[in-house]
């Protein structure tokens, strides 16, 4: 993994937990964090919730056989979805790992906090409360609109 990502996600984390900030100001704090870098701003704070999203929907019970997804999707040039293994976003894998290593260790209101911005656990929430089951579903592979399909096309294991 590599340490820059990693170091970026955890200071993204502590932007996305803070209950206190805005959406405005969490735009603000990881777009400085990201160097001006807008594609990368925009990667730790979509990418990052849905990590976190992963790690607790898969320790909730009712969604104890949800098949959960392994792919993500995003647009190319001409507009078409175009789908990428979970891994080969490595803001995703540095999410998944501090988001595994904060549900146990906490702490727990950050934890809350990033996961609330998961369109993932959006949805499986609606599902349950919706009182629909689980059971042998498929959950999708989360959209991220505003990121370019050719910042993965590029490189395999690139930042």
């Amino acid at each position: 993994m590599d340490p820059d990502i990693t170091a970026l996600v955890e200071q993204a984390i502590d932007a996305l937990g803070n209950p206190e900030l805005s959406a405005a100001e969490i735009e603000a704090a990881v777009l400085a964090l990201a160097g001006g870098d807008a594609t990368l701003a925009r990667r730790l704070i979509d990418v990052v919730p849905e990590g976190f999203g992963l790690v607790l929907v898969s320790h909730v019970e009712p969604a104890a056989t949800l098949q959960l997804p392994t792919e993500f999707s995003v647009q190319d040039a001409a507009g078409e979805w175009v789908d990428f293994p979970l891994t080969r976003e490595p803001v995703f894998v540095a999410a998944l790992l501090a988001a595994q290593r904060m549900f146990h260790a906490g702490p727990r209101l950050k934890f809350q906090t990033v996961t609330d911005r998961s369109g993932l656990l959006q949805a499986v929430n609606n599902a349950l409360n919706g009182g629909q089951s689980l059971e042998g579903a498929t959950l999708g592979g989360p959209r991220f609109g505003g990121i370019p399909a050719a910042t993965y096309a590029a490189s395999a294991d690139g930042p």
